[in-house]
């Protein structure tokens, strides 16, 4: 099993909707039931990108917490994907799964080792912006980091932050293969492409070589709950999002 997680230390980047469609993206090349998604999100909307409404079931805060295998978490869906949603939780629940990860810093990596989604070829985990608890966990078991950049100045801000983290996470295990993607690229407009040419000028060979250009299509296709390559499979995202999916599967089996 491969373990991707995916990770920002800002909002409103469009991480969850990376996890989603690039998720499909890697399903479309391999066998069916392949590829599992991971909310360790408390917003818990992974889910919703797939069409599935199950918001109040028991997902992974509520397994965790009543220390059960994540599996019984799982919701199915009609794309293929095995989803693992962070569930609907009350507060006590989520301090409780919170202290959990704190007290066990390779617990999210040992829940997927021991239980059925493990078995899956690859795993995408999509976190909450910024320091974590839970970006420590994706730290501690990720095989590959995608960090996700929208090309404006709050995001080039944040990447001292995020160098910090990885450059310390790699001091407690090999080095982690930590890659940048560009999301919601404007190629019209200017000051969008001064900052992708400034982030590339920063980050080198550390930015993915395909960008993930803005377009309607991806919002549109999450009001009726579906990933874009469902949604609009010959636009201009879901042909990105294919790339992408090939640069990323490349990357783990190097």
């Amino acid at each position: 099993m491969s373990i991707i997680g995916v990770v920002s230390m800002k909002g409103g980047v469009g991480k969850t909707s990376v996890t989603a469609n690039l998720a499909l993206a890697i399903a479309s090349k391999l066998r069916p039931g392949q590829v599992s998604v991971v909310d360790l999100d408390p917003q818990n909307a992974l889910h919703w990108h797939f069409g599935s409404e199950h918001s109040t079931s028991m997902g992974i805060c509520g397994q965790s917490v009543k220390g059960r295998d994540w599996h019984h978490a799982a919701v199915s869906n009609a794309f293929g994907i095995n989803c693992l949603p962070y569930g609907d939780c009350s507060e006590a629940e989520r301090k409780a799964f919170e202290d959990l990860l704190s007290n066990r810093p390779n617990w999210v990596g040992d829940c997927l080792k021991n239980s059925r989604t493990g078995e899956r070829t690859i795993t995408l985990i999509d976190s909450p912006p910024g320091p974590s608890v839970y970006l420590r966990q994706i730290f501690a078991c990720a095989d590959l980091i995608l960090v996700i950049l929208i090309s404006d100045a709050a995001s080039y801000a944040t990447i001292p932050s995020m160098e910090s983290w990885i450059n310390n996470s790699s001091v407690e295990r090999p080095p982690l293969g930590s890659f940048y993607v560009l999301n919601q690229v404007e190629s019209s407009d200017r000051l969008s492409k001064d900052v992708v040419e400034l982030l590339h000028q920063k980050l080198g060979e550390k930015i993915v070589p395909v960008h993930i250009h803005h377009t309607e299509a991806v919002g549109d296709a999450l009001a009726f709950q579906q990933p874009v390559l469902a949604y609009d499979p010959q636009g201009l995202s879901s042909h990105d999002f294919t790339r992408l999916a090939t640069w990323t599967v490349d990357t783990l089996h190097q």
